[in-house]
């Protein structure tokens, strides 16, 4: 079975950032490093070999493209499939403030 390839956008990015940031606030750098690498580690297992089996976003009329989303934990990781490319849009948690949204 072919894998695919995961890229994070920088929204992706800077969404996982300030909850990385937010984490190191409210548990601490330790726990927050911890749960960088889980939820990374969880994306590349969940997405990397069958993408196309998760659901359709409710975001995908708002973005104008089809959309999936995947649930680790308390996030839901908002990601379109281009090829064999897994292209990782946001990543929605409690924490985020949605004032930064697009």
């Amino acid at each position: 079975m072919k894998k695919f390839k995961i890229v994070f956008t920088d929204e992706a990015m800077a969404d996982i950032n300030r909850s990385f940031e937010w984490g190191k606030k409210n548990w601490g750098i330790e726990q927050a490093r911890n749960w960088y690498r889980d939820l990374r580690s969880n994306i590349r297992k969940s997405l990397g070999i069958l993408p196309l089996g998760l659901p359709i976003a409710p975001e995908t009329d708002e973005l104008g493209m089809e959309v999936r989303h995947l649930i680790v934990g308390r996030y839901r990781v908002i990601f379109e499939i281009i090829d064999r490319t897994v292209r990782i849009v946001h990543v929605k948690g409690a924490f985020v403030d949605e004032s930064h949204r697009r």
